[in-house]
């Protein structure tokens, strides 16, 4: 199996969040946000390393990720679809990898739930994997999911080779909260305390 390598998503604005705060440096739970994504990463058995991309929309978030030792891709950071394309351009340039890309706002997505998608991909024949979570699982919770697609949504993780072309995906569909939890919205973020003070309290 070839290296693994996450990439975290980290250049939007966020500006339907916390306009006080980069997006990726919302505190929530004690630290930023995407110090969450991190260290469910580095807490994963299959990572080999981890990148951040970052754009003039987080300049601190880069600071914030650099004084913590990662490497960091600055893309334009145009949307979410064109930093994807420059992400995987910039990959494609330095080899064959399979690229785990998560986004900085899901808190949630554990170790252990990061290393079931990656045994799934592993097993899997198709060169790209998108996670899904089933819009029941929001409606069952009390939240609002931002968008749907035949009764799923977008879970914000994906994985794909290093190549900037289209890739024949297999859509996996995970029915857990945490990978729900996107926080886009100050109702997000009160949905993650709420959660994270259920968990403490077990």
């Amino acid at each position: 199996m070839d290296r693994i390598e996450a990439v975290v998503m980290a250049g939007g604005r966020g500006t339907r969040l916390n306009p006080e705060h980069e997006k990726p440096l919302t505190p929530a739970g004690g630290k930023p946000l995407i110090d969450h994504v991190l260290e469910n990463l580095e807490g994963s058995e299959n990572i080999q390393s981890i990148t951040v991309a970052t754009s003039p929309n987080t300049p601190k978030t880069e600071k914030h990720v650099k004084r913590l030792g990662y490497n960091i891709i600055r893309t334009s950071g145009q949307g979410y679809i064109e930093d994807l394309g420059e992400i995987l351009s910039y990959f494609e340039k330095k080899g064959d990898y399979i690229l785990f890309i998560i986004n900085a706002d899901l808190p949630l997505a554990s170790s252990s739930i990061i290393d079931e998608i990656i045994e799934h991909y592993k097993a899997s024949k198709f060169e790209a994997l998108t996670v899904f979570v089933p819009v029941k699982v929001y409606k069952d919770h009390g939240l609002i999911p931002p968008i749907s697609w035949k009764g799923m949504v977008p879970s914000g993780v994906n994985i794909l080779r290093s190549k900037n072309k289209i890739q024949k995906q297999e859509i996996l569909k995970i029915p857990r909260l945490e990978l729900a939890i996107n926080i886009n919205t100050p109702r997000d973020l009160i949905a993650f305390k709420r959660i994270l003070g259920d968990d403490i309290g077990r």
